[in-house]
């Protein structure tokens, strides 16, 4: 028998589902936590889990989802764009779902069954469907919450039409939900969760920059660096060459080898380095202006605290619309390469900081610090008063959703993603055989993704 969790006698039990890939889907999830404690704290009890780290789950889901996921990042970019863009098509995307339903079915029955939540949120996309699996063979009905963690570039598999509740961050997602079949009702436009604390730090940015060192009269830059932040010390140099009147703050996001390379640096002005901070909204806070890559999460948070970007690098294809996203509020710019950043910089500068004032102003109009208490309200709602009526709308995602009872819809969906395939070259879709054999773990999926990838060569 699963042993029982230490619970309040009569509170609600709140379980968050997520994962390492990266910082935005654990930190939405902490963000959701934290506003949950604040605000229902003595009538609840939060778990924050990961699936792919229980027992059970199967080690090559972890190693692809999230040991590989910075290495494809930097090291393949243009394979991991590929996979994204082909895996964002409906056949694709209901085949993966039929095997993560699959091999996580053990895992997440086991933390169903031992912590008996009254609501489960998931944070991770990949989690949605193999807890519907679960659900049905079970016959369990509980509500499912998506938290979704990216502002634009949405991939497909966020979206599942049978969430009792779909939280996205902005209407081009909410659109996008639509388009992928999720009830309008069940869609609510929150803004991307960002921790309580980003919205909570109003000091002044003179007494901030007092409290950390740094001189209070100078416009200050932070540059938010990390493994996934191309060309942080080339950057840099040239901030710190330009003669510009600044100070230039730099995070490397616990990236040693970056903070090594910058404390080795003979700065010419005041420039000051930091490995890790806790305490990132009072960095923000303190800052004119941000300079980092286009993630979903730091430009929430930035955007909750005020601030403009100049967004330096952007993850192609996942990342491409959080830039529009900005860009297009006038809450920042575009600048991919050093010397456009420095340029960029240049231009807010002048004029006696005439566009940095206005990009600001645009900031603050965009940023939604109370995200996480909208998110969190809606939460609690469903944990009162249970799972919605489950829609069993007839489509090729619902054929995937029970995988051992359709061969027949699952076979058209691999003859579709046959076809999507065809505008693809031989050599990426070389690459892109190699990395779906390196994320499927049984023989049988193993020999059908082969079997495609085979017919498609020879043809």
């Amino acid at each position: 028998m699963a042993q029982q969790p230490s619970q309040l006698d009569n509170g609600r039990r709140i379980l968050i589902l997520t994962a390492e890939a990266g910082f935005g889907h654990r930190n939405a999830a902490l963000a959701i936590e934290a506003a949950m404690q604040e605000r229902y704290g003595d009538r609840c009890t939060i778990r924050i889990l990961n699936p792919l780290r229980e027992a059970g789950a199967p080690a090559i889901l972890q190693t692809m989802a999230e040991e590989r996921y910075d290495d494809w990042v930097q090291n393949d970019p243009g394979l991991y764009n590929l996979g994204y863009r082909i895996s964002d098509g409906m056949p694709a995307a209901a085949l993966i779902e039929q095997v993560y339903s699959v091999l996580l079915y053990d895992p997440l029955k086991e933390l169903l069954e031992q912590h008996s939540p009254d609501v489960v949120v998931s944070t991770y996309p990949f989690y949605l469907e193999p807890i519907n699996f679960v659900f049905d063979r079970t016959r369990r009905s509980l509500p499912l919450v998506s938290v979704i963690t990216d502002l634009v570039t949405v991939h497909t598999l966020w979206f599942n039409p049978r969430v009792d509740s779909c939280l996205v961050p902005t209407e081009q997602a909410r659109q996008k939900a639509l388009h992928n079949e999720v009830p309008a009702d069940r869609i609510h436009v929150t803004g991307l969760p960002v921790h309580p604390r980003f919205g909570a730090e109003n000091r002044p940015p003179s007494e901030i920059r007092a409290e950390l060192g740094w001189k209070t009269d100078l416009t200050t830059v932070l540059m938010v660096g990390g493994t996934r932040v191309a060309k942080v010390p080339e950057i840099a140099r040239l901030i710190d060459r330009s003669g510009l009147k600044v100070q230039l703050a730099i995070v490397c996001g616990g990236d040693e080898d970056l903070y090594n390379r910058l404390m080795a640096e003979s700065w010419r002005g005041d420039v000051y380095v930091y490995s890790f901070v806790a305490h990132m909204p009072a960095f923000i806070r303190a800052s004119d202006l941000v300079v980092t890559k286009a993630g979903g999460l730091i430009v929430s948070e930035t955007l909750a605290c005020g601030r403009p970007l100049i967004l330096c690098s952007a993850i192609s294809g996942q990342e491409t619309g959080n830039v529009e996203y900005v860009t297009s509020a006038g809450a920042g710019d575009w600048a991919p390469s050093p010397t456009e950043v420095l340029a960029c910089l240049v231009r807010w500068l002048s004029s006696d900081q005439a566009t940095l004032s206005e990009r600001t102003a645009n900031a603050r109009q965009a940023g939604r610090p109370k995200a996480a208490y909208e998110a969190v309200r809606l939460i609690w709602e469903l944990a009162e008063t249970g799972p919605q009526p489950n829609r069993r709308e007839l489509s090729l995602r619902s054929a995937a959703r029970f995988p051992l009872k359709a061969g027949a819809q699952v076979s058209r969906a691999i003859d579709k993603l046959e076809q999507e395939l065809r505008g693809v070259t031989d050599a990426e879709l070389a690459r892109l055989a190699m990395w779906c054999i390196n994320q499927i773990e049984t023989e049988h999926e193993l020999k059908r993704i082969a079997k495609v990838v085979s017919q498609r060569t020879n043809s």
